[in-house]
């Protein structure tokens, strides 16, 4: 089991939609046009995004960041969804600031099979 993490200063995401189409899925960017607070949500998924790679211990060499999707369960809980495989994941915001932590390792579930 491995574990990353990131911080994001939010502001360097107002109104960044170039980050924005660079970094979410198709699914995220529809949440993310639902959003009141779009800094924030942006921040917190490139953060998520970029734990995720730290852990994983690739870089961008395996994926685009686009290609890692941040879903919430029903509970609100963020999970990572990469592969077909779900990650653990947690995204906080304060301060101007967006963290998250990743864990890699043995995926929770194989939604692919």
């Amino acid at each position: 089991m491995r574990i990353g993490c990131d911080i994001v200063l939010v502001k360097r995401c107002e109104g960044n939609e170039a980050l924005a189409r660079g970094i979410l899925s198709p699914y995220e960017a529809e949440e993310y046009g639902k959003r009141a607070n779009k800094a924030e949500f942006l921040a917190g998924h490139f953060a998520a995004k970029e734990a995720f790679l730290k852990a994983e211990g690739t870089g961008l060499a395996k994926a685009r960041l686009s290609e890692i999707e941040v879903r919430y369960r029903k509970s609100g809980q963020p999970y990572l969804l990469f592969e077909g495989k779900e990650y653990e994941c947690s995204i906080s915001h304060d301060g101007g600031y967006a963290f998250a932590v990743v864990l890699y390792g043995e995926p929770r579930k194989n939604i692919a099979g």
